[in-house]
């Protein structure tokens, strides 16, 4: 009896934490919540009407993923995220863990995997027609999840997981690569490089993709 109690209690917390974590990263990511903004823990706890146990929690979570930053006797702040950051680490770092993962993926590509992936250039043409940008930044993430869960060792996959809320940040911050009416031709182009199964034009296509366009955005 007091076993299963403890069990309920630790879901509800563990599940009160992600809760948290979720609806801060979301604020974050979307620019709700302001690079150098402060975020009080005993105003988050009574805004999610909760103990101060799981936003803590939380916000450790957004700290390792970079998007809180802790300074002793000052607070919690939302990270800055530099254009130098971005280009010479985040990018390169995201570059590296999907050319290892989709080189010798093609064999992995079910009809069922390229369906759903069809699904989300789908969904960025429909995006771009509405010019609604965040559905066409959540479909370029959900393309992008389909084929590392799908490629990706646990240990890559995680490594990748870890620097994407990031790179999601940099999405809403700097607009879609390089368009919006742009987005679906390129994921189309790049579905159809991992298929061919060729490994020079996977590596050529997915640095155009990942790192030349963000380059391009920049230094408008």
């Amino acid at each position: 009896m007091a076993d299963n109690f403890l069990s309920t209690v630790s879901t509800a917390t563990i599940s009160q934490r992600q809760n948290v974590a979720h609806a801060l990263r979301e604020s974050i990511i979307s620019g709700d919540l302001a690079p150098g903004t402060q975020l009080k823990q005993n105003d988050i706890s009574a805004k999610f009407n909760c103990s101060p146990g799981p936003v803590r929690e939380a916000m450790r979570d957004l700290e390792s993923e970079g998007l809180l930053e802790h300074y002793p006797n000052r607070g919690v702040f939302v990270s800055r995220i530099s254009n130098r950051e971005f280009l010479e680490m985040l990018a390169p770092t995201r570059l590296v863990l999907e050319k290892f993962a989709l080189r010798d993926s093609v064999e992995k590509f079910t009809p069922i995997v390229i369906a759903d992936l069809e699904e989300q250039i789908e969904i960025m043409k429909q995006g771009a027609k509405r010019k609604d940008s965040k559905v066409i930044h959540e479909a370029d993430i959900r393309f992008h999840s389909i084929t590392m869960e799908l490629a990706a060792t646990p240990q890559t996959l995680q490594l990748w997981k870890s620097v994407m809320s990031r790179i999601r940040l940099e999405f809403y911050r700097v607009g879609a690569s390089p368009t919006l009416a742009s987005q679906a031709t390129h994921h189309k182009r790049l579905l159809e490089v991992l298929l061919s199964g060729d490994k020079k034009a996977i590596d050529r296509e997915l640095e155009w993709h990942i790192i030349d366009t963000v380059v391009a955005r920049l230094k408008k």
